[in-house]
């Protein structure tokens, strides 16, 4: 038993080494294939990581491929950046430059157009002008400034349009500056042309007979615009004889020669030398007035209202005192004999505030002064305007006719230093016209004004003492009705 116990332990363990082996082998033939396995794995990873290096590589190529291009890209922007700056200052310095080449432009149009205006405005102010020039050159200055004009309009050349109008002038200064004997066409003051043969002596005066032989100067009045020169009609003996015995002489000789007998002042006083005629102080007073202007005619109105209301206003204040006194006496003396009812019949058949008042205390006699005072006040409150009216009226026109003849002396200085503009400080008839027009004007205002404002506080006064003389006589006659109150 023992023994095939040691058998069965020794085929159990034969047994057991067998399959030890066997199970040795088996592992050692997963061993193997494991090996492999491994083997094949690692071939396989180690193919893999170099694959992977490899992209890595080419990875990181790219990368410093990419990375330099960048940077050139980033240049290439870097610059274009910078060129486009250098482009965009360039843009705006042209466009400063061509703003200021349009402001040069413009400027140079503006300065051309003010040449344009200021030469056209110097022909303009010529040709409005042309009537102030001597008599027989209006119409060859008017054709020769009309010439320049038009050349001037369709060429628009201010050059050539100044060249011809210094041409226009020295032929012009040639005209007015010569002694010379022709016949010529000359507008007289009345508006019509009259033909006369005429000694000329320049732009300062002239002297002339028509074809029936009568005699005219033509001189310088001191005024501007049409009535610069006139045509006056010699009626002096002297300078009719003068021109008489010359004119002849003159025109056989073609020439101006000799002595000339003429007024040399060339100023208001010369009409009346050349014409012969004594001055009045009817005529002075008319000349002053008509030197004095357009304002003078308003102002020799204001004379003659303040002399109307004047004379109305005293024969008013006169009459009415008059009138209240007779009233008043004819109604006391009725009441003194206590005839009531022949006093109250008396003053209903007058008119007048004094009647008016003796009506009312005669009537409300019963209803005692009081009653009365107030009726009687009221009457003369409404006495008050009618007799006031018009006094106002004279202090107006104390204080409007200095201010008229401020307007005169505005209009005085207008004319004078047109006249300085125009013709300068060399010419002293045109300065002296002005400043009389202006003194003219001031004297006449002072002369209506002071003499009126005497007049109104006489008329005031005046009005005052009637209607103190109303109160006065009021009071009696209330006292005189009622003595006890």
């Amino acid at each position: 038993m023992k023994h095939m116990l040691a058998v069965l332990a020794a085929v159990a363990c034969v047994a057991a080494a067998s399959q030890q082996e066997k199970t040795l082998k088996m592992k050692q033939t997963e061993l193997s294939l494991l090996k492999s396995y491994v083997e094949a794995a690692r071939d396989s990873l180690e193919n893999e990581i170099a694959q992977r290096y490899t992209q890595k590589q080419r990875a990181v190529d790219q990368r410093e491929s990419d990375k330099q291009e960048l940077d050139r890209l980033r240049e290439n922007q870097e610059r274009a950046a910078n060129d486009l700056a250098r482009v965009k200052e360039e843009c705006l310095a042209k466009e400063q430059a061509l703003a200021d080449e349009r402001k040069l432009a413009d400027a140079a149009k503006e300065e051309w157009g003010f040449v344009l205006s200021s030469l056209d405005e110097i022909l303009a102010k010529d040709a409005d002008g042309v009537m102030e020039t001597f008599p027989a050159d209006r119409e060859l200055r008017r054709a020769g400034i009309e010439r320049v004009r038009a050349g001037f309009a369709s060429a628009k050349d201010p050059a050539e349009a100044w060249d011809s109008y210094v041409d226009y002038l020295r032929k012009d200064l040639e005209r007015g500056s010569s002694v010379s004997i022709a016949a010529g066409t000359i507008l007289s003051d009345a508006g019509f042309p009259r033909k006369l043969t005429m000694a000329r002596f320049g732009n300062v005066f002239g002297l002339a007979v028509d074809s029936a032989g009568k005699p005219y100067m033509i001189r310088q009045t001191g005024r501007l615009g049409e009535d610069r020169y006139t045509l006056d009609a010699v009626g002096a003996p002297e300078l009719t004889a003068f021109i008489g015995e010359a004119m002849p002489r003159w025109l056989g000789e073609n020439a101006v020669k000799g002595p000339v007998l003429t007024e040399v002042l060339q100023n208001d006083q010369s009409r009346l030398l050349v014409s012969g005629k004594k001055s009045s102080w009817l005529r002075g007073t008319y000349e002053a007035m008509k030197k004095g202007g357009l304002v003078m005619i308003p102002m020799l109105f204001l004379p003659l209202w303040a002399g109307y209301l004047t004379l109305r206003k005293s024969w008013i204040i006169v009459a009415r005192r008059r009138r209240f006194s007779r009233h008043f006496k004819n109604a006391m003396s009725h009441l003194a004999k206590n005839d009531i009812e022949a006093a109250l019949a008396y003053v209903q058949k007058k008119k007048g505030a004094m009647s008016r008042i003796l009506e009312v205390c005669i009537e409300r006699k019963e209803h005692g002064r009081h009653a009365s005072e107030r009726a009687v006040r009221e009457i003369i409150m409404q006495e008050v305007p009618a007799v006031s009216g018009g006094i106002n009226t004279l202090a107006v026109i104390a204080g409007a006719a200095p201010l008229l003849g401020l307007l005169g002396t505005i209009s005085g200085m207008i004319t004078l230093f047109a006249a300085v503009t125009q013709y300068g400080t060399g010419d002293p008839k045109f300065l002296a016209n002005g400043i009389s027009e202006a003194l003219i004007t001031a004297k006449t205002g002072l002369a209506i004004a002071i003499p009126v404002l005497f007049i109104h506080d006489f008329i005031r006064n005046g009005k005052d003492a009637l209607m103190s003389e109303l109160e006065r006589l009021s009071i009696a006659a209330m006292n005189r009705i009622w003595p006890e109150e």
